[in-house]
């Protein structure tokens, strides 16, 4: 399934890649396992269990292969990326790029099938470098929590609004902060499934500098290029 939050630009993709699929003669289409199109807003619990609620009546209860992640993004004002670490911008960064995936994560894992895949994409800005003081270690403990894992995103939003960001350890980058607790939500997943029979898979990657709406035309990846990694 290909999902979208703003149909007509869902639409729009799908029929591109149905194209695209005509023309290759896919094996998809032999096997009957064309891509499908389905309304989703990742930001929208309810529009989350819809989703949910329609992949188990018409799939069956454990469902789902694989989930990407891929929603998310940067906070814009008048068409133009924000570059400032202000509490808005911190908050609104937060809540689409980890709140966002964590919380559809949370929904799909009940039904996923053996052998599952859960893939997240981040960023190589995330790497543990930019943090300082405590969160490097903590943020690669076993011991850490989902709860945890909360905290310590809602408190960078709160010290990028007192101002205290940098005595805590944190970059004055929101979508990089945001990011890297991903990565720290995959590795918790994969640990705290081990013993999961269903043999789950959790992985964080990074696509590379891909052009997209996000980042402009001058990236130097195709969004073909980009998808290598993650599949």
């Amino acid at each position: 399934y290909l999902t979208a939050r703003v149909v007509d630009r869902g639409q729009r993709a799908f029929d591109e890649l149905r194209r695209e699929q005509l023309r290759a003669g896919s094996n998809a289409l032999r096997q009957n396992n064309e891509l499908r199109f389905h309304q989703l807003d990742v930001s929208d619990e309810q529009s989350i269990r819809a989703f949910i609620d329609y992949l188990t009546l018409v799939h069956g209860n454990h469902s789902i292969d694989v989930l990407v992640n891929n929603a998310g993004g940067v906070v814009r004002q008048n068409d133009h990326i924000v570059r400032t670490c202000d509490a808005d911008t911190a908050a609104q960064c937060v809540q689409m790029n980890y709140f966002t995936a964590v919380n559809m994560t949370t929904w799909a894992v009940p039904h996923m099938r053996r052998h599952g895949r859960v893939v997240f994409l981040v960023t190589a800005l995330a790497h543990l470098g930019i943090f300082s003081g405590d969160l490097p270690r903590v943020l690669t403990s076993d011991e850490l929590t989902l709860a945890g894992l909360h905290i310590i995103e809602n408190g960078f939003v709160s010290s990028v609004g007192k101002g205290t960001y940098a005595a805590y350890g944190f970059p004055p980058m929101p979508y990089a902060v945001a990011k890297a607790g991903l990565i720290a939500y995959a590795r918790m997943m994969a640990r705290i499934t081990a013993s999961d029979p269903r043999g789950l898979l959790f992985a964080s990657v990074c696509p590379g500098y891909v052009k997209t709406d996000m980042t402009g035309p001058y990236a130097p990846l195709t969004p073909e290029q980009g998808a290598e990694t993650p599949v």
